[in-house]
């Protein structure tokens, strides 16, 4: 990705079940290919941070601490998730659940003009984003991508289902 941003892609929640899962494909798919893609892992603890980089590259057999840099952000702390997506081409967020931890990411992301994709399967939060950030995020060219993980399979499953067996005209809908 061109960007005058420091990273191409940080990998918020690296220290979690699905973030440590995302840190170990990233790492493995950057090392295969030559891609000159700048990334970094991002969560409240440097030490587990640097656990994670340490297990995939033993996994992957790269060493990821030469390429990936650790960002120390918390949700809590808003600052900290500013900086974080200042620097930040998109962040990809594993911090859940969203419906508590999503929105003060997604508004960093906004704010600093960081593109945003987590794994939400969780309709009221992705409900709320939308209603709360889309016009602003519009206007500076933002992408809010959600439900790109596992937890939305179903859902997308049973819209497929009723696309194809609905007997009229399918388009959008309202709820």
């Amino acid at each position: 990705m061109a960007t005058s941003k420091k990273y191409d892609v940080v990998v918020f929640g690296a220290s979690g079940f699905t973030g440590q899962y995302v840190v170990e494909e990233l790492g493995r798919v950057t090392s295969e290919e030559e891609r000159g893609l700048t990334w970094a892992v991002a969560g409240r603890s440097e030490d587990k941070l640097n656990k994670v980089l340490e297990k995939a590259s033993a996994t992957i057999g790269v060493d990821l601490k030469d390429v990936v840099d650790v960002l120390v952000a918390d949700v809590e702390k808003e600052e900290t998730l500013n900086d974080m997506a200042a620097q930040a081409q998109l962040v990809l967020n594993c911090v859940g659940p969203y419906r508590f931890f999503g929105e003060p990411v997604v508004k960093a992301c906004v704010k600093n003009k960081a593109h945003h994709i987590d794994i939400s399967g969780e309709p009221q939060y992705l409900e709320s984003m939308q209603f709360k950030y889309d016009e602003e995020a519009k206007k500076k060219g933002v992408y809010i991508v959600q439900c790109c993980g596992f937890d939305s399979v179903p859902a997308d499953l049973g819209v497929l289902y009723t696309v194809k067996n609905f007997p009229g005209k399918t388009g959008t809908t309202d709820n």
